[in-house]
């Protein structure tokens, strides 16, 4: 009996530290936090700026009236594209064509005059031969062949401006692009510098870009620039044409200036974000959720041993997910990400697996 007893004490003394040892130790588990980590490794970072600006078009011209008349025919409309030489219009040509008329015929009637006056002068050069008129009289013909030659001349220039008025009613097309104003309609009437349509083409564009003025001594024309814009999926790399030489007063920013050419994609109008970058570096880096703020500056946790060590640390840029590290912090180090906003210096913690990189 008395064996009984004992044994049973004995083992209500096991069972009690089995269960005192289980619960301290899921005790000191809890206090455990659970977090992921990553290398802190060497990256490039780019110091760069971007701004956002607007495109023009430089080759948009105002296609206008070169003679009067009424609008009877038009063949192209906004939005429709047309190639170099294509016509567009016409303009009555009734007035150009009695002008052309009355040109060729005054040609035609000096051209007779000048060939008599000549004939007239060979023969009376005969007759001053055989002494039968004097050598006055061929003079005075002379002077009448010189005369009509010249109004000869002058007829075949107003006949030439009189052909260049008729082609002139065929409106066409000084390049190729699209049509983005109409002006005309069948019917008006046009004077000479009226204007009929205005014309954009993109195969050369330019972007205007205000950057902060804080940026003055370090923008330079011939920099390389990287153009966005959202009418095209690809950047466009190009370099800045030049500087506007004055601030802007209303936003104090410089006006940078680069061009686009032969992207048809791009639209005049548009908005274009341009990247400038400055220098290039290789530094230590840290995911950027790993950077915690306190109130004694950036902090990161370094994972050794089951601890949670915090180091302060001097942050520059941030890019692509990964703050740059100045001051704080060697390549190759484990640093907590999920977690660390829980975390105090020498915190336990377990460490998951992640696939942070």
């Amino acid at each position: 009996m008395k064996c009984k007893v004992l044994f049973l004490i004995v083992l209500t003394l096991i069972l009690s530290c089995s269960k005192t040892e289980d619960g301290a130790e899921q005790k000191k588990s809890s206090k455990d936090t659970y977090v992921t980590v990553a290398k802190s490794q060497v990256r490039e970072f780019t110091y760069q700026e971007s701004a956002i600006g607007t495109i023009e078009g430089i080759i948009d011209p105002t296609v206008a009236s070169e003679v009067s008349g009424k609008i009877t025919k038009i063949y192209v409309r906004p939005g429709m594209s047309i190639n170099k030489g294509q016509l567009m219009a016409e303009v009555d040509p009734s007035d150009t064509s009695y002008q052309l008329s009355l040109s060729e015929a005054e040609v035609k009637k000096l051209k007779a005059r000048l060939n008599n006056q000549k004939i007239n002068y060979d023969r009376n050069l005969k007759l001053v031969d055989e002494n039968f008129i004097s050598p006055n009289a061929l003079e005075s013909l002379a002077v009448q062949i010189e005369e009509t030659q010249e109004e000869l001349n002058s007829a075949i220039v107003g006949l030439d401006i009189a052909k260049l008025n008729s082609d002139r009613t065929r409106v066409i097309a000084p390049i190729s692009g699209k049509i983005e104003k109409q002006i005309i309609s069948i019917g008006d009437y046009v004077k000479i510098g009226d204007p009929l349509y205005q014309i954009i083409n993109n195969k050369k564009l330019r972007a205007h870009i205000p950057f902060p003025e804080k940026f003055a001594n370090k923008l330079i024309p011939g920099t390389e620039i990287s153009l966005e814009t959202p009418t095209s999926a690809k950047p466009y790399i190009t370099k800045i044409q030049e500087l506007k030489p004055q601030i802007i007063e209303d936003s104090r920013s410089i006006d940078v200036i680069a061009d686009i050419v032969n992207e048809l994609s791009w639209q005049s109008g548009a908005s274009v974000k341009a990247t400038i970058i400055f220098e290039k570096r290789e530094s230590i880096s840290v995911p950027e959720q790993s950077v915690i703020l306190r109130p004694s500056g950036s902090v990161i946790y370094e994972a050794i041993n089951g601890k949670a060590i915090a180091r302060n640390i001097t942050t520059g840029i941030s890019q692509n997910g990964w703050i740059e590290v100045i001051d704080g912090v060697d390549a190759g180090k484990d640093i907590v990400i999920d977690g660390a906003g829980y975390l105090t210096n020498d915190a336990s913690i377990k460490v998951k697996e992640n696939d942070a990189s």
